[in-house]
């Protein structure tokens, strides 16, 4: 049967589906304004960027405002890209930092994000889960980045979500008009139209019953964030009175977050603290800008600490004033760092003086003050003499700590326009300055200032109970014009510390045009004698050693430079420089090797070579020492290494050892120029040494100077007492060799017996004899 509608009945039925349509649309409206009032809020107020990310893919579905700032992109530029196009780590490192803050137990991530520009930034990201009403049900993730690259804090606008529901009700209004159409031609569909209604309805009471619960849920985890967040964060109505602040902040006014409300400034602060807080918040209700302000505040522990305070206008969603939001960050580790920073970049981190950099601004500033022929100033080195020494045997921290001593000894010594500087290691430098017409009267003052700071250092050094003697060298600058470059002043200081070196040390010496030519001649050697090593100038003497009844058991092998055009160059022009250069190195294997070549050939005769401090405390020594025997088949009980005390001792423990070493080989061992270094008889008696050799400067005297003739006695029965075979040096005349015979000292060398000749010119004559 077919029924047909009345016209009255046709026009009741789209009054039906309106009401249907409206109420739907009113439902839907209502349930997204309390779903999005106060997340979308705080949201768009709060400025720091947030994304929501769905965690599988890592695509972003949404962001606010502040990210579009902060990266650079709109807003849905940011949707269209992942999470992993923004991250500048790959996803093994992504893994790894997850993994880091899991141990560590921490809150949040630390990764570095790229902006639209190329920039990295160095962020925190701190995530919560956020379930969504989707069909699907999906969780995705809530992330709130934080900059720690910088310390801006912007305002930002915050995540609204797109109303889903308007596009079910269009689905579900395009349905109706399908069942108005159906309903022309099916009666029964009338009743089936009013439990549609009634679904709608039942649906539309339970989402909204859901949104007001989801409503809830956001606001319980948007606070949770805000109590979360590392940053003191609050909200204030115009007339200054507490709107909600997080945990942070409330801890610091030692109140809950509900009792602060309601409150202002002049119940938490004193009333001069709480009038400058509302003179700033009145900058913001002015202006409607942000206000940034940098001071120390002291917090309820006593510390003080260096905030950085954030005061921007707080908004509704209407986008109307309704108050200020305040937010303040602690500081303070990042500008101990920077002034950390700032003091390295100009000062000596161990004895807190000006550094090189600073030095020389000081220099400069000064010579512009100076006027020629005016003034002179000085630019002085002062370099520690020996202090390796003292590193080596005491160890760096001991070395240190007279590093300091002595700075402040130095720096004690200081006028008002005067200056000491570090430069590194044990040199310490000075600018000078004496302002009189007078230049020769200047000059005299200046020099007696140098000679007070020298001297300042032969005095002995008291850390605790002990006390050392460093003493030191200076070179010095002077000059009268104040155009000259720094590093031409560095320079002749320090080529005028280098002749007071060459002097003996202990003293000091002025720059003089000659010493530039001395030292240029230097490097003209340096080069020679490199060349002299390849082309095979050197030559090998010997001086003979002979016992009492006159005869010769031995020799000393000794090196001499044969050069092309400057004839035969003596070792104490040579040596020193092969020394500092680490030519010694090659040049002692080369003497060793041709001493060894010898001895097979006399073995009749001992042989002795000196082994420089540098040759001996090469890690391959021992190995070349014994590689050199296997190859010329000498016989190592003929062999005696001259070593000095100042080298066993700065190194004992390693020098023990190789001794050892090369002892169980044959080779025996002597103390050369004993009594001039650091002796010591617990060294030598736990060190394998067979010989002693008296200096030169103890024979001289002898038997004349008590004094030579008193410490040869002593040295005599220090070898008795530690049964040590003794030679003296340098032994040139009967009386000397007299008075060695009666103190029991057999074994001499010196002129009175030979000098040094060449090694074949020497052993033929032997041979004869």
């Amino acid at each position: 049967m077919a029924f047909k509608f009345s016209p009255l009945n046709k026009k009741s039925l789209l009054w039906l589906v309106g009401g249907i349509f409206f109420s739907l649309v009113l439902t839907q409206a209502v349930a997204q304004s309390y779903a999005t009032q106060l997340p979308a809020s705080f949201f768009n107020e709060y400025g720091s960027p947030m994304l929501i990310i769905e965690p599988k893919s890592g695509e972003i579905r949404d962001a606010n405002k502040a990210a579009a700032k902060f990266y650079g992109y709109s807003v849905e530029q940011l949707k269209q890209l992942s999470i992993q196009q923004i991250n500048a780590l790959d996803a093994e490192d992504v893994k790894l930092e997850r993994e880091l803050a899991e141990q560590e137990n921490r809150n949040y991530f630390v990764f570095p994000h790229r902006t639209a520009s190329g920039e990295v930034r160095t962020v925190e990201v701190y995530s919560w889960p956020l379930a969504t009403e989707t069909e699907k049900g999906e969780t995705l993730l809530f992330s709130v980045i934080l900059d720690i690259t910088g310390k801006k804090i912007a305002e930002a606008s915050v995540l609204e979500y797109k109303d889903r529901l308007e596009s079910l009700a269009e689905s579900r209004y395009q349905k109706l008009l399908t069942t108005q159409k159906q309903i022309n031609q099916v009666r029964w569909l009338t009743t089936f139209t009013l439990l549609i209604i009634i679904a709608f309805l039942i649906w539309n009471i339970l989402n909204r019953r859901k949104a007001e619960h989801k409503l809830r849920e956001k606001s319980s985890m948007l606070e949770g964030l805000l109590h979360s967040l590392p940053d003191m964060i609050f909200f204030k109505d115009p007339e200054g009175k507490y709107l909600g602040a997080n945990a942070k902040f409330a801890n610091f006014v030692n109140h809950s977050p509900l009792a602060i409300k309601g409150k202002t400034d002049f119940n938490f602060f004193t009333e001069s603290l709480a009038k400058n807080f509302r003179q700033a918040d009145q900058q913001v209700v002015t202006s409607r800008d942000l206000v940034h302000i940098k001071e120390w505040t002291r917090f309820p522990d006593g510390s003080d600490r260096l905030l950085h305070k954030v005061k921007a206008p707080l908004l509704d969603i209407n986008n109307n004033f309704i108050g200020v939001l305040g937010v303040s960050r602690d500081i303070t580790e990042s500008y101990q760092h920077e002034q950390r920073i700032e003091f390295l970049a100009y000062y000596d981190p161990l004895t807190n003086l000006p550094n090189r950099y600073l030095f020389q601004e000081t220099l400069l500033a000064t010579s512009k003050q100076l006027e020629a022929n005016a003034a002179l100033m000085v630019l002085a080195i002062i370099d520690l003499d020996h202090f390796k020494n003292i590193n080596d045997a005491l160890g760096h921290t001991k070395g240190d700590e007279l590093l300091i001593a002595v700075s402040k000894r130095l720096n004690s010594l200081l006028e008002a326009n005067e200056t000491l500087a570090r430069f590194g290691g044990d040199e310490f430098v000075l600018l000078l300055v004496e302002k009189d017409s007078n230049l020769e009267l200047a000059e005299q003052k200046l020099e007696e200032r140098l000679e007070l700071f020298q001297n300042s250092l032969s005095r002995p050094l008291q850390l605790g109970d002990n006390e050392y003697l460093l003493g030191c060298s200076l070179g010095a600058s002077f000059n009268s014009s104040f155009e000259r470059p720094f590093t031409d002043l560095l320079k002749e200081a320090d080529i005028a510390l280098y002749a007071a070196k060459e002097a003996g040390r202990g003293t000091w010496r002025r720059f003089k045009t000659s010493m530039q030519t001395q030292v240029e001649s230097r490097f003209e050697l340096e080069g020679e004698l490199r060349k002299g090593l390849e082309s095979q100038q050197l030559r090998l003497y010997l001086q003979p050693k002979t016992n009492r009844d006159g005869l010769v058991y031995g020799t000393e092998s000794l090196v001499r430079w044969e050069h092309p055009e400057k004839g035969l160059i003596p070792p104490d022009r040579f040596i020193p420089l092969a020394e500092d250069t680490g030519m010694i190195i090659p040049l002692g294997e080369w003497v060793l090797k041709e001493t060894l070549l010898l001895m097979k050939e006399h073995p009749h005769l001992t042989f002795a070579v000196n082994i420089s401090p540098r040759q001996f405390r090469n890690c391959n020594f021992v190995e070349q020492v014994q590689q050199l025997l296997n190859e010329t088949g000498a016989d190592p009980k003929r062999l005696t290494l001259e070593v000095t005390e100042g080298l066993l001792i700065t190194d004992f423990n390693q020098s023990s050892k190789r001794m050892l070493e090369l002892q169980k080989l044959g080779i025996s061992f002597s103390i050369d120029d004993f009594g001039t270094g650091y002796s010591s008889l617990s060294y030598l008696k736990k060190l394998p040494i067979n010989e002693l050799k008296i200096d030169r400067s103890f024979v001289d005297g002898l038997p004349d100077d008590s004094s030579d003739a008193l410490l040869v006695e002593t040295m005599m029965a220090v070898a008795k007492h530690l049964e040590l075979l003794v030679v003296a040096e340098g032994v040139e005349t009967q009386e000397q060799q007299a008075y060695l015979y009666s103190v029991g000292c057999n074994l001499h060398q010196g002129y009175f017996y030979g000098k040094p000749e060449p090694a074949e010119q020497l052993l033929a004559r032997l041979k004869k004899t």
